[in-house]
């Protein structure tokens, strides 16, 4: 349990998320503990180096939190005042804030309803002279339509900056998410595939701006206490590293987990038609990192929050991710927004229900979520 209205529930049975830990994260830990050897070890080195073999990089940058992968990675692009990023409307506060450090703009641009990723033609209409990253989501730990993505970069000679922190081994036409682009960040927060408490990682395949990733993480120093440029503390932990290293070693059981779970949800849930589940591409193009469904707002005599209440009293966590990055108070002094811009956007977030899923569910516990999401639905449609 990793969320604070959680741990003040009575009577909660199933939570979001919960992270797979066994003895091995325990030893992991341990270890550094004993080495006294506590940041910038072997451990992270040896985590960066096989975090990024397993996904086909050539390099991997290990930092402290995925947003702060995400400052690194706009950063080694050469993102600052007066540029731009693009990233689409609905996703996490940092794919857009990271920019703001770096004293740039976030730009919004729709999403497409089938994957809920950036939508091409919206990401078009966004671009102007001063955009210096384009920042597609791989959302849900499910591949974006990422083709039509890269060829409107291409052709404006822009880079990809993919934001895969949710998906991680997911695919896009036989290609790891995060090794496609230029540049591409992960995230290792507790509801993730893995976790190493916090922390995130940086992979790219371009030697010079792994260098670069490498030297703003550290203070912008080149040598001992020599600091040509800023740069920041954004360094990983030794112990995190070696979490990260045993829950690595159970990444592919994981995933395999999160897509056996997510299809017993289908099976549980497909006979409903006031639920669209989640589309598949292929099977190797998501994690389940999350599993989204759309409720038929339109037939319902209550708001998805009611349903989300309605769950919660009966002790099933469920959340919307993620509401419309326009209409947050820490974007307003970049608009004003006009929310006929995001149509796609807005009615996702009206309708989008992420329910639990982890790798250690239980079917009892999956069968409970079911059961009490059909009896909610049934019981407040409108006849």
């Amino acid at each position: 349990m990793n969320d604070s209205k959680e741990k003040t529930h009575t009577n909660l049975r199933v939570p979001l998320a919960r992270p797979w830990f066994d003895d091995a994260e325990v030893r992991g830990a341990a270890d550094v503990v004993r080495s006294g050897w506590v940041i910038f070890g072997p451990k992270v080195e040896e985590f960066e180096q096989r975090f990024a073999t397993m996904l086909g990089a050539k390099h991997g940058i290990a930092v402290n939190s995925g947003s702060a992968a995400l400052l690194v990675a706009m950063a080694a692009l050469g993102v600052g005042p007066g540029h731009e990023i693009i990233a689409p409307d609905m996703t996490f506060v940092s794919t857009a804030s990271a920019a703001i450090f770096l004293g740039a703009t976030p730009r919004f641009c729709d999403i497409e309803r089938r994957y809920y990723g950036m939508d091409a033609a919206a990401l078009e209409r966004a671009i102007t002279p001063r955009t210096r990253a384009i920042v597609p989501v791989h959302f849900a730990g499910q591949a974006c339509e990422l083709g039509p993505i890269l060829d409107v970069a291409r052709r404006k000679g822009i880079p990809v900056l993919e934001d895969a922190a949710e998906s991680h081994l997911a695919r896009y036409q036989g290609r790891a998410t995060g090794t496609i682009g230029e540049i591409g960040i992960f995230s290792f927060t507790p509801s993730k595939p893995m976790t190493t408490g916090e922390g995130g990682m940086v992979v790219t395949s371009d030697k010079s701006l792994a260098d670069r990733c490498r030297l703003v993480r550290n203070f912008g120093d080149v040598g001992k206490f020599d600091w040509q440029e800023l740069g920041f503390n954004f360094r990983m932990p030794e112990v995190m590293g070696a979490i990260g290293l045993a829950q690595l070693g159970k990444l592919e059981e994981a995933v395999r987990r999160r897509r056996a779970i997510a299809a017993r949800y289908r099976q549980l849930l497909g006979g409903c038609d006031l639920i669209t589940l989640p589309a598949e591409r292929t099977p190797e193009d998501a994690n389940y990192q999350l599993f989204t469904i759309l409720l038929d707002i339109d037939r319902l005599g209550a708001s998805r929050d009611q349903i989300m209440a309605a769950l919660w009293d009966q002790g099933a966590s469920t959340r919307l991710y993620y509401p419309p990055l326009h209409r947050a108070g820490v974007f307003a002094r970049f608009g004003p927004y006009d929310d006929a811009a995001f149509p796609n956007t807005l009615w996702y977030g009206e309708r989008a229900l992420s329910l639990p899923i982890y790798p250690t569910i239980t079917e009892p516990e999956q069968s409970f979520v079911a059961q009490a999401l059909l009896d909610t639905l049934h019981r407040l449609e409108r006849k």
